[in-house]
């Protein structure tokens, strides 16, 4: 993507459109042809498809921050993992009584998160 103002405005729809998935996981469920009767999979909904949208439009949003490959890859992943997990806690919200195995997938998606938070800050990959 070339200039900063089509970025800002591609992030801010990808993001936009990722925040509504969130807030509609039926919606998502009967256009992906997706099972969503339990509670988990009303949570997977959320953060699979609503959070990683999420995270795609923030990671365009921070894009021009970049300064190598590694550092893109870096925050490609922090911002996948903060949306899905930003999603996840929605659906904990929303839909209710998570099970054992999302607690270990947001566990997994925030220890990643800080992971490539801290690598980055420490300057890793650039």
């Amino acid at each position: 993507m070339g200039s900063l103002p089509l970025r800002a405005i591609v992030g801010a729809l990808l993001s936009a459109l990722g925040v509504a998935m969130v807030f509609s996981p039926l919606k998502v469920a009967e256009v992906l042809r997706r099972p969503h009767d339990t509670v988990s999979q009303a949570i997977n909904l959320r953060a699979s498809w609503g959070g990683a949208v999420l995270g795609v439009g923030l990671f365009v949003l921070w894009l021009p921050l970049g300064r190598s490959g590694g550092v893109y890859a870096l925050r490609g992943v922090l911002c996948l993992m903060v949306g899905i997990a930003a999603a996840r806690l929605v659906g904990f919200v929303l839909d209710g009584r998570p099970d054992t195995l999302q607690w270990v997938w947001l566990i997994a998606e925030l220890v990643i998160a800080a992971g490539c938070w801290l690598a980055l800050s420490r300057g890793v990959g650039g």
